[in-house]
């Protein structure tokens, strides 16, 4: 039987009798040693918790999009229309655009149902955040958490059984002291609902934090690496966002370790304005004058970046928050004081465009970002399985130059070895130069066409080598085919 440890020779259930004891000191001995076998035997026959699903990651790679529930509402209300009206145009773009996951937060639990059933229909997976829900508010756990051990069963039995949700967020960035929660109310879902995993996503400092606290199945790290520019708070040259997202990706696989754990990115779509700005037509956002521009909008080739550095950096699957415009549309915004910050030389001087608000527009239309991603996502979903199967590999097999990145994994299933190779420029296409390690004698792109990357025979006491053609922020994936 799993979890029982094996009985040993001298293992001392019975303690040694001592012959110069009396009757008074036999007698306890004789009771402390009936005491351990009663415990012994009770160990032995109780049951070890059985795995569920609710226990493991998901079977799937996320490629999907977040939506705050109170957005689809405002847009609706500025474009004239029906907030469930809102909500299928901007669900139907998410299909077209090979969307396969719908991450919702802040919505009503009355709504549910129907957003399942919209899912449903658009083979897209729902992860829902409820706001009856959300875990780290502290006036919900005292008494033990009873207002949980109501909320939980009720919201479970609202979700009914479709497939389609397949899992529930506990919380959005909940801080180091509300893993303990975190991890109780994971239990309570995993007891109501043991099909369904359950997950978090916290910000960068917490999420190494994520996988020693608490046992979920799933660690998603949002990370926003394009700072506006100058800003003193964040990345704000290409290096540095690079830099950023890399080194935070790598300490939340470096927090999981061999845990069987999926790791998860939450990309940036979206722009930050403290004070005046503008809605353009084009659902670009426009700081004007005095304002503060925390977070613009990354650009396509950006897009592309985050996504396929995301899995040349071993992670699972991910997450672009925003999908609808998250700012007031009103007019009066070109009015908005300017902040009262120490910052006030990097306020901005000449009205400057921030970007698109999010991955579609206030109608629901696509954004150029949510096209890029969408073709990414295209690139990658034939190859989700792999993806689940492969682990990064300290063998050589392959290298690239600058300006590109490259990791190495194999299949444990098939033994076969695969790259990821990224182009770390975002601003012009590059042909980038591959050398690969011995016993290596093709290699083939993946993901364009199945083409063979031709190789060049080495001088003495080098590596062959090839070449390929990645636009800005582009990627792909080899397959490193050994010598047999």
């Amino acid at each position: 039987m799993k979890g029982v440890f094996p009985m040993k020779p001298g293992f001392p259930f019975i303690t040694q009798k001592d012959s110069d004891r009396n009757h008074g000191d036999q007698s306890k001995t004789n009771r402390r040693d009936l005491l351990l076998k009663i415990t012994a035997l009770l160990f032995l026959v109780t049951p070890v918790a059985q795995a569920v699903p609710a226990d493991e990651p998901p079977d799937f790679v996320p490629l999907g999009v977040y939506l705050s529930w109170e957005l689809p509402g405002q847009c609706a209300a500025y474009t004239g229309i029906e907030r469930w009206e809102d909500v299928g145009r901007r669900l139907d773009v998410c299909a077209d655009n090979h969307v396969n996951l719908l991450w919702v937060t802040n919505m009503s639990e009355a709504d549910l149902p129907r957003l399942i059933q919209e899912c449903e229909n658009r083979s897209l997976t729902l992860l829902v955040s409820l706001d009856t829900i959300e875990g780290k508010i502290k006036d919900r756990w005292p008494d033990e958490g009873i207002y949980f051990k109501q909320a939980v069963p009720r919201v479970v039995k609202l979700a009914g059984n479709s497939k389609a949700l397949a899992g529930w967020v506990l919380s959005d960035e909940p801080g180091e002291e509300d893993l303990p929660h975190m991890e109780t109310l994971r239990q309570m879902f995993r007891e109501a609902d043991p099909n369904r995993f359950s997950l978090v996503v916290s910000m960068w400092p917490q999420t190494p934090l994520v996988p020693k606290k608490t046992h979920l199945p799933v660690v998603c790290v949002d990370l926003y690496p394009f700072f506006g520019p100058n800003d003193v708070n964040g990345p704000h040259t290409a290096a540095a966002s690079q830099g950023f997202f890399r080194q935070n990706a790598r300490n939340m696989i470096e927090a999981i370790g061999e845990k069987n754990i999926a790791p998860w990115i939450m990309g940036q779509c979206f722009v930050e304005i403290w004070g005046p700005y503008r809605y353009e037509k084009n659902s670009h956002l426009i700081a004007l004058p005095g304002a503060y521009l925390h977070w613009r909008c990354p650009t396509p080739a950006e897009m592309r970046w985050q996504v396929w550095e995301t899995f040349r950096g071993q992670s699972k699957g991910v997450i672009f928050f925003q999908l609808a415009p998250i700012f007031k549309c009103a007019p009066e915004t070109s009015e908005n004081p300017a902040p009262d910050v120490p910052w006030k030389d990097i306020l901005v001087k000449e009205a400057a465009d921030a970007g698109p608000a999010a991955l579609t527009t206030l109608d629901a239309k696509a954004t150029p970002q949510l096209e890029e991603i969408g073709k990414a996502f295209q690139a990658l979903g034939p190859f989700s399985q792999l993806i689940l199967r492969w682990r990064a590999t300290s063998e050589t097999l392959a290298k690239a130059d600058s300006p590109a990145t490259l990791q190495c994994f194999v299949d444990p299933k098939t033994g076969q070895n695969y790259a990821v190779v990224v182009n770390d420029n975002l601003e012009s296409s590059e042909q980038i130069r591959l050398h690969v390690g011995p016993g290596i004698i093709k290699v083939v792109d993946m993901v364009h066409n199945q083409n063979e990357i031709k190789l060049q025979e080495a001088a003495a006491g080098s590596d062959p080598t090839g070449t390929l053609d990645l636009k800005a922020g582009d990627g792909t994936i080899l397959q490193l085919i050994r010598q047999e």
